[in-house]
């Protein structure tokens, strides 16, 4: 039980971990895209990756962390937990 327990607390990701987490979500979004929005997308993502980490509120429970992110009109909420990211919630306010 202790090695579980200190395995989940130290694989809890960072807020560093969530930002690189949402530039490759970026990536890949922009990828699906025409050549333009690649471009861009490549070009940007790192700026809109850190701004978004920079508004983000993470809740650091030692054993998995959530992060709160807003999007403009859109809430993303993930659970950050073995070194990985899931999104538990996107709603539009």
């Amino acid at each position: 039980m202790v090695s579980i327990v200190g395995l989940l607390a130290f694989t809890n990701p960072t807020l560093d971990s969530y930002e690189q987490h949402i530039h490759q979500i970026i990536t890949q979004e922009a990828n699906k895209r025409d050549d333009l929005t690649q471009a861009l997308g490549t070009l940007f993502s790192g700026v809109a990756s850190s701004f978004i980490a920079s508004s983000t509120v993470r809740n650091n429970y030692i054993l998995f962390s959530t992060y709160d992110s807003n999007l403009g009109s859109r809430h993303l909420k993930f659970v950050g937990i073995l070194g990985n990211f899931f999104q538990i919630s996107s709603t539009n306010r």
